[in-house]
């Protein structure tokens, strides 16, 4: 028999293991879906800070939505056993394709790259930062799509729990400078971190190795990078460029967020140059080397015999002589500029604007803006969701409003695609419980704030879904409120029944319903009452009854032997289109069958 997890999740086998947690494949089999299940080792079951971090950050992930970040859905825990379920993937991870395929190509290495800075720039917008981008921890489909996995996981590791599990061992060649020294992680470590994974993609080998994790992290802080293009030469200097500010050491130097990074890989697939064409330095340490190396060549070489001191005199007074040239030639030159120096400066200076701010105005808008301020619009513009900001308006700029900037230069913007929107599921069939409700409409991408009113229900269990809205199948924003009204069971709470004898049928149900009860009509033939009108109740009026109980309501269907509106052949009746109870006439009593 296989394992249930949580009563939903049933263990399909096992696919795989690491340091922290094994790693099943399994079916939900609530939803209808397959789910990964990472379980996990018993190691970790006394570490009662490490499941709250692991709850915590679990939990903090499951809020990110994107197309390349592996989902979380769920936390629990069964008995002693912590368990996380994610998103499925099928697919491998980025490692086993570098094993395999390495050195990849300019492309197909920047169109990985791309995906995976989209998830981490998702990330850092939700103020999540992995702390351990790796190609392990990078899934690929088939078809080439990337998606992060164990977002905010690192976090979570303490150090009591790196001795357990060795994990350190398979991070620490991707691990960035200020890891190493202990210092907290902030975007810039898992830029670096990508940049590394990146250098492996182009060339098949990590940048820093070593036979011990020690000896390879001080490799991250002490050695210079050998050129990926030196490894190979095919790679596009562009891309290096990239790689090398991706790794260097200092978070200064660095790529300062995900979304810079991104905006470089996006020029090197449109052919255009990327913002900075200087491969830097991880550090200051070759050009002090340069340095000292330089004051060597420059220092002056001694005379081999101090009796030519004659010849040397000579020679310092053609070095005077030259040097009162100089400075002659520099005040005559100083001399010009003064005189003509207003054209010079406006011949030599650049001319600077302001940009104007165009946020919330429409692209063509903006243009006309920029057009004035000497200033150029980004004519391939990103576009995203907004839930402020209304279709086709700008979202941001960059450089931001009234900064002084060159002129000719490009402000890139961001185009508002409107309010992410979805067609609402259905949460009110299958009486689904509050939890399995708000987890369908979470897997739905519906992330809106999801408020509950609690009503008592004579059918619906306690716990589940009664009402929604919006409605099923509604098209609704992906952020917008949802309301689901929840039962409370039946009250068992005694009231006496109240009287609605005379009552029509539809007003004394109304009643009844109002006070909880659940309704069922007998008709019956009477020749007193009018047609409709309730003739008796069982209980009678002003007995006690318990809320959520049946009570019966005689009503009358007219007088006669044979009242109209009865099937002989099926025994139904109708008041105002109301199916009745009861299959049988009666007459004073006696059944007309």
């Amino acid at each position: 028999m296989s394992k249930i997890f949580g009563g939903r999740y049933e263990v399909l086998e096992r696919i795989g293991s690491g340091g922290m947690a094994i790693v099943y494949k399994a079916k939900d089999v609530l939803l209808n879906r397959v789910v990964t299940i990472k379980v996990l080792r018993e190691q970790f079951v006394s570490d009662e800070d490490f499941i709250r971090r692991f709850r915590r950050e679990a939990q903090s992930v499951a809020s990110l939505s994107h197309p390349n970040i592996v989902s979380v859905y769920d936390v629990g825990k069964e008995g002693d056993t912590e368990y996380i379920v994610m998103e499925y993937v099928e697919g491998r991870n980025l490692k086993e394709i570098i094993r395999e395929y390495a050195p990849l190509s300019t492309e197909q290495s920047v169109n990985l790259a791309r995906q995976v800075t989209l998830a981490i720039q998702n990330a850092h917008d939700h103020h999540i930062i992995h702390r351990d981008i790796k190609p392990h921890n990078i899934l690929v489909t088939a078809d080439g799509h990337a998606k992060v996995t164990d977002f905010g996981i690192a976090r979570a590791v303490s150090s009591a729990t790196v001795t357990h599990t060795g994990d350190i061992v398979g991070s620490v060649h991707y691990l960035s400078p200020e890891q190493a020294k202990g210092l907290q992680s902030n975007e810039q470590s898992d830029i670096y971190s990508l940049g590394i994974v990146l250098y492996e993609l182009i060339t098949g080998k990590v940048p820093y190795d070593g036979e011990t994790p020690i000896t390879i992290a001080l490799k991250h802080l002490q050695e210079q990078p050998v050129l990926p293009s030196k490894i190979n030469p095919r790679i596009e200097k562009e891309f290096e460029t990239v790689i090398m500010r991706a790794i260097a050491k200092s978070p200064e130097k660095r790529y300062l967020s995900a979304k810079d990074l991104l905006a470089d890989l996006d020029h090197i697939l449109a052919g255009r140059p990327i913002s900075r064409g200087v491969i830097p330095f991880a550090d200051d340490s070759e050009a002090t080397q340069t340095h000292k190396g330089m004051g060597k060549i420059l220092a002056p070489i001694p005379t081999r015999d101090s009796s030519i001191g004659g010849q040397a005199s000579p020679k310092k007074l053609e070095n005077k002589k030259r040097q009162l040239w100089m400075v002659g030639g520099v005040v005559l030159l100083i001399l010009l500029l003064s005189l003509g120096g207003l054209a010079l400066k406006n011949f030599l200076a650049v001319e600077t604007t302001k940009v104007p701010d165009v946020i919330g105005k429409t692209v063509p808008v903006a243009g006309t803006y920029m057009k004035e301020a000497k200033l150029s619009l980004d004519p391939d513009p990103l576009t995203e969701f907004s839930d402020t900001i209304e279709k086709d308006l700008i979202i941001s700029q960059e450089p931001e409003a009234d900064s002084a900037v060159k002129v000719n230069r490009t402000v890139k913007i961001v185009v508002s695609k409107g309010v992410e929107t979805a067609k609402f599921p259905d949460v009110t069939t299958g009486q689904l419980s509050k939890g399995n409700a708000e987890n369908l409409i979470y897997n739905a991408g519906f992330s809106g704030e999801i408020t509950f009113d609690i009503k008592p229900s004579a059918t619906v269990p306690k716990g589940s879904v009664i009402a929604q809205n919006p409605a099923p199948n509604v098209t609704w924003a992906k952020s917008g409120l949802i309301q689901l009204t929840i039962s409370d069971g039946p009250l068992n709470v005694p009231i006496y029944m109240p009287n609605v004898i005379g009552q029509t049928s539809t007003e004394a149900k109304a009643l009844l319903e109002k006070n909880n009860l659940i309704v069922l009509i007998e008709p019956q033939n009477s020749t007193t009452s009018p047609e409709d009108v309730v003739i008796g109740t069982t209980p009678k009026p002003g007995e006690s009854v318990m809320q959520g109980t049946e009570i019966t309501m005689a009503v009358s269907i007219g007088p006669g032997p044979i009242a109209q509106g009865i099937d002989p052949k099926v025994g139904l009746a109708q008041v105002n289109g109301v199916v009745l109870k009861s299959a049988k006439n009666q007459v004073k009593g006696k059944s007309l069958n």
